[in-house]
C-alpha cells in the first residue's frame, strides 16, 4: 500500500505464522486499509479486550479450525504498549511484535502525533520522508504539523487579512485541528503582539464562532461603507451593535479602499 502501512504490513506474510500477538497502544492495526491487506492475506485480527469472551471465541472458533488444518492466521491485538494482558499459553504459543506511532514518527513528539486523525498520517508520513533530517521537540513538531499537514504557517500571518484567509479555508472546508496544536496557532499569533484584541481563542477552534464574528462585522463594514459614500442617513453608532463577540469593530472585507483600513 505504500507509506507507513507498509512498515506494519511487511511484517505479515501469509502462512508465517499461525498466532501473531501484537501490542498496539495507538489502534494502528484496526486501521480500514490495514484490515483489508491483512484479510486479503488469509489474516484475521481479534481484539484482547474482554478475556472470558476472548477464550471462548479462540477456543471454539480459531483452534477448532486449526485443528482441522486451515492455515488461517490469527492475530491478537492488545491496544496497550505490552503483552502483558494476555494469557500465558497465548504467550507462549504467539509470535510477538510491537507497533506504536512512536516508531513510525521517531523524529516528531510522540503526545503531539497521537493527536492526530488517522486520515492525516499519510500527509504527515510524506512530509517526514522530505523534511525531517532531525529530532524535533515539542513546539517545533506542532510547528511541523500545522504547516505539512494543515497548510498553517502561523508566523507568516501579519495582517488581519492573512488570518482571515487561513480561518475562511479552514472552516469552509470543516478541518478539524487538534486543540493543541490551535493553542500553538494562537500561542505564536500573540507572541509579537499581533491580534491580541481580536477573540482568537473563540473564532480560531469553533466554526459557529468565526461565522459569527464575521457576520457582525460584516454589518458595520456595510453602515461603514454607507457613511464613507456620504450618506450620513445610513448606519447605526458603534455603540448600538451590542456584539457577541469581542474584537476590533471593523476587519478588511474590502482592503483595496483605504477608507476602511
Amino acid at each position: 500500500m505504500g507509506g507507513w502501512r507498509d512498515m506494519i504490513l511487511k511484517e505479515f506474510t501469509p502462512g508465517e505464522a499461525r498466532l501473531t500477538l501484537v501490542a498496539d497502544p495507538d489502534g494502528l492495526l484496526m486501521e480500514e486499509g490495514i484490515l483489508q491487506v491483512l484479510s486479503e492475506r488469509c489474516f484475521e485480527v481479534l481484539p484482547f479486550d474482554d478475556p472470558v469472551s476472548f477464550r471462548f471465541l479462540y477456543e471454539s472458533k480459531y483452534k477448532a479450525r486449526w485443528e482441522w488444518g486451515e492455515l488461517t492466521g490469527l492475530v491478537v491485538v492488545v491496544q496497550a504498549p505490552d503483552l502483558r494482558r494476555l494469557p500465558y499459553d497465548l504467550w507462549q504459543a504467539g509470535r510477538k511484535l510491537s507497533f506504536s506511532l512512536a516508531d513510525i514518527f521517531p523524529h516528531l513528539s510522540y503526545p503531539v502525533v497521537a493527536e492526530l486523525d488517522r486520515g492525516e498520517l499519510d500527509v504527515l508520513y510524506d512530509a517526514c520522508g522530505k523534511y525531517c533530517s532531525e529530532s524535533l521537540g515539542v513546539g517545533a513538531t506542532k510547528d511541523f504539523i500545522l504547516r505539512h499537514v494543515f497548510g498553517i504557517a502561523p508566523e507568516l500571518i501579519r495582517e488581519p487579512e492573512d488570518l482571515l484567509r487561513v480561518l475562511l479555508r479552514r472552516h469552509y472546508r470543516g478541518q478539524r485541528v487538534p486543540r493543541i496544536l490551535d493553542e500553538r496557532f494562537i500561542q505564536v499569533l500573540r507572541s509579537e503582539g499581533r491580534f491580541n484584541d481580536w477573540p482568537l481563542e473563540e473564532i480560531v477552534p469553533r466554526r459557529e464562532a468565526f461565522f459569527g464574528f464575521l457576520q457582525e462585522r460584516w454589518r458595520i463594514f456595510l453602515d461603514r461603507l454607507a457613511r464613507a459614500d456620504g450618506d450620513d442617513r445610513i448606519g447605526e453608532p458603534e455603540v448600538a451593535y451590542g456584539l457577541r463577540y469581542a474584537g476590533p469593530l471593523y476587519i478588511p472585507f474590502d482592503p483595496r479602499r483605504e477608507t476602511l483600513r
